[in-house]
Formats: structure tokens, C-alpha cells, sequence
């Protein structure tokens, strides 16, 4: 399992072996000691949320409201890098409570490339190196509405 801090976008996960904190791989989110914080903002433990892994794929000719705003647009600038924007007709908010915290690339067999990690008040705009891929799969975590995805073939 893993669990995402509500204040910065940090994810602890279980299976990993931590060991800035001393914490054990497959060491359970609840068997953690009792004033645990986040490593990177020192949020409280009870201020993380479970990540249920369902990534939501956008349809462009099927999108209703709150699909707009995570709609994810893919400009080619060149053969090899691609631009990717958050949102349809304007960008994704990018509040303190409401913004994209990461960007991934993966590739066609859902190993991580790249990723990028958005500060509040970032625009959820990046750049990404596409010239070892064949197909490709962009993810963005938004804090509030979990994951979405498009996938790419060229």
C-alpha cells in the first residue's frame, strides 16, 4: 500500500526500504510509531491519505466538467521531446489544496522514465524526452482527484 502526505505530495510505500528513517521494507503504514510525520514537511501521520491506484483515462470526445481541468494535452515540439499540459482549455489550478503534484512519463510496459515533481502555484506544464519510446503513457496526480492518464502510440 501506499500512502500520499496531503501538504506536500510525499508517498510512503510500504514495500520500499526507507533508510533515511530506519523503516523497514513491507513495514505497515499503521505499524508505524505513533508521532510518525512526513520526512519533507513534517506533516502528521493522520494527515496522509491511502492512494487506491485507478487511473482515469480521458476519451477527448467524451469529456464532462471535472475531466476538463485534468484533461492532458501533449504538444510535439520535435521528434524527440513532447510538452504535456493539465487541463483542457485552460490549465489545471495549481493551489495550495488543489493542484497537480507530479507528472510521470511511463513506458509502454508501465516503467517509469521520467517524472516531475510541481511546487504550488506551478503551472502543470512540463517537457519530457520521448526519443527511446515507441509508446508512451503520461500520468498526473492531482491532490484532490487522484490519477490521470493518456496513453500514446506515434
Amino acid at each position: 500500500m501506499k500512502y500520499l502526505c496531503t501538504n506536500c505530495g510525499y508517498i510512503y510505500d510500504e514495500s520500499i526500504w526507507d533508510k533515511d528513517e530506519w523503516i523497514k521494507a513491507w513495514t505497515k503504514f499503521f505499524d508505524l510509531w505513533n508521532n510518525y510525520v512526513c520526512p519533507i514537511c513534517w506533516e502528521e501521520s493522520e494527515n496522509f491519505q491511502e492512494i487506491i491506484e485507478e487511473i482515469n483515462y480521458l476519451d477527448k470526445d467524451n469529456l464532462i466538467w471535472i475531466d476538463l481541468e485534468h484533461f492532458i494535452d501533449i504538444k510535439k515540439l520535435d521528434n524527440w521531446n513532447i510538452e504535456v499540459l493539465i487541463g483542457k482549455w485552460e490549465l489545471h489550478p495549481s493551489w495550495e489544496e488543489h493542484k497537480i503534484n507530479h507528472i510521470y512519463l511511463l513506458d509502454e510496459y508501465w516503467d517509469l522514465v521520467d517524472e516531475k515533481f510541481l511546487s504550488t502555484w506551478e503551472d502543470p506544464v512540463v517537457e519530457f524526452d520521448i526519443s527511446d519510446l515507441d509508446e508512451y503513457i503520461i500520468i498526473a496526480r492531482c491532490s484532490i482527484h487522484w490519477l490521470w492518464g493518456r496513453k500514446v502510440e506515434q
